[in-house]
């Protein structure tokens, strides 16, 4: 029991680090878009912002949606759209990493059934 709380601290930390990943990542590839300087500015704003947002919305312990689907597909979008801008910016290998510490995240998360139980907020 002891070392289920202690790996579920750990990985509560880690989750953290990753969305602030997901977030730099999504920023990284807005600036690296072969395009000229507001819209790369406007992409590496605003397409966080969003992800954000979304995060928020749905996968938060606060979200105002919260239910298991809804929260599993925006994790899996998230972390897997900023893996993809990584690499389509130029680093795949980061990309790789992240798609795989996240995926080992969001499996540590849901066995340990580390989300809040689902309800609708209104």
């Amino acid at each position: 029991m002891a070392d289920a709380r202690r790996w579920g601290a750990v990985n509560l930390g880690l989750r953290f680090l990753l969305e602030l990943v997901c977030l730099a990542a999504l920023v990284y590839w807005g600036w690296r878009l072969p395009a000229g300087l507001p819209v790369r500015l406007l992409a590496g704003v605003l397409l966080p912002v969003a992800a954000a947002v979304c995060w928020g919305m749905f996968a938060s312990p606060r979200g105002r949606w919260l239910t298991v689907p809804g929260r599993a597909v925006c994790e899996v979008g998230l972390f897997g759209g900023a893996a993809v801008a990584l690499a389509a910016a130029g680093q795949p290998v980061a990309g790789v990493v992240l798609a795989v510490v996240a995926a080992a995240s969001l499996g540590v998360t849901y066995g340990l059934r580390q989300h809040p139980s689902p309800v609708r907020r209104g």
